[in-house]
């Protein structure tokens, strides 16, 4: 995809940022500092595969330590501390490596903090890039918004579908403001935005020149947005 080639490009000048980061003494996050994120695909996590799931990250002296919703604690090691990137994700993200078919945890953003690694990626990874905001963080994006930037392109601006998006995926895209859509509940609607259905992938949304899944109070957005559309 496209997308997916924007963001292989913009991280590949990041790999001689892990050299350097070597040479220097980096400023980290702070021990006990926490970042909470849901995470919507099974990922590897050090020596471990996690289940989707909620989980609170935190740094201690033994490394990076992720603790899931149902308080089981898993522990990765940190390889380095890496700075670089745009404030984007310096605002709290995962950076997962995808390349060989799964989700590997390769670095992790602590709101207002340099990066941390935790997993080398090979030449030409692919990227899965989620960004974590926490409540107290101002950034909000409304429904319409996120709407008109994700979902319009393929189920029209109000949810009357689009003729050229039906052919050119061979298949009838659901229109938004049927019965039918209108009558699944918002859990129903909530997994097929972030997990994708039968033809449809996961919504993402392009920011900055990144292309990441919608966090989880904008997917609560769009879908109230969704609503407004019935017939």
């Amino acid at each position: 995809m496209v997308q997916e080639m924007e963001i292989q490009g913009a991280m590949a000048g990041r790999l001689m940022a892990y050299v350097l980061a070597t040479f220097f003494l980096v400023v980290g996050p702070a021990f006990g500092q926490l970042m909470k994120a849901e995470i919507p695909h099974e990922f590897t996590f050090g020596s471990k595969v996690l289940p989707a799931g909620t989980y609170t990250f935190s740094v201690t002296t033994f490394g990076l330590r992720a603790q899931s919703a149902t308080g089981a604690v898993s522990s990765a090691p940190i390889l380095t501390r890496i700075s670089g990137p745009t404030g984007f994700l310096r605002e709290g993200s995962l950076v997962f490596d995808k390349t060989g078919g799964g989700h590997i945890l390769c670095e992790v953003w602590m709101p207002g903090a340099d990066g941390i690694l935790l997993h080398n990626t090979p030449q030409n990874p692919s990227y899965d890039i989620l960004l974590v905001y926490n409540l107290d963080q101002k950034r909000s994006v409304s429904g319409k918004v996120a709407y008109d930037r994700t979902c319009a392109r393929c189920h029209g601006p109000a949810g009357k579908g689009d003729d050229n998006a039906d052919k050119f995926f061979k298949v009838t895209i659901p229109r938004l403001k049927s019965a039918e859509v209108q009558a699944k509940s918002d859990a129903e609607l909530r997994e097929i935005i972030t997990k994708g259905g039968s033809t449809m992938p996961p919504v993402e949304i392009d920011e900055f020149g990144f292309r990441h899944r919608l966090p989880p109070k904008d997917v609560d957005a769009v879908i109230a947005y969704v609503r407004t559309l019935k017939q």
